[in-house]
């Protein structure tokens, strides 16, 4: 298997901020495009693997739009993530394929239409299921960042 292979992809095309005007959207869509780390830490931490397989994130809102980070993730079929942990609560919405999540004494089939809440400081790792991807939207504050436990 391919170990940590991950893409971060580009802003999506279909943003829509009420308030801030269109030229103050547009900057904020571009810094975006260069904030996939946040300002604590980086989310994926580079220290050693966080995936075995492949998977993407593409950023939708970081900090420069508002004060949660949103991303649409992507684990290609067999990808697991480390054990880790945030310092944020996160919160996954599962939009297509199959999956788990779990901790060291649970684990949770994800189909699509879940939500799931992973409070902040519990270890939990994601998978994908051996045949099928999985693809889902990812919530956090804005700073979190992610550790391997081991």
């Amino acid at each position: 298997m391919i170990h940590e292979e991950i893409v971060v992809g580009g802003p999506t095309e279909n943003v829509v901020a009420l308030g801030i005007g269109e030229a103050m959207l547009t900057e904020r869509i571009e810094r975006a495009a260069f904030s996939y780390s946040s300002a604590k830490a980086p989310p994926l931490p580079r220290a050693r693997p966080f995936t075995i397989g492949k998977a993407t994130l593409q950023p939708i809102f970081d900090r420069v739009l508002g004060k949660n980070h949103l991303s649409k993730g992507h684990y290609y079929a067999g990808t697991v993530s480390a054990f880790h942990t945030h310092n944020s609560d996160q919160y996954i919405i599962v939009t297509a394929g199959e999956g788990s999540v779990s901790t060291a004494d649970e684990t949770h089939a994800l189909h699509p239409g879940m939500v799931v809440w992973i409070p902040r400081g519990v270890p939990h790792r994601h998978t994908a299921a051996h045949d099928t991807d999985l693809e889902f939207i990812f919530i956090a504050a804005s700073g979190h960042s992610s550790e391997p436990v081991d």
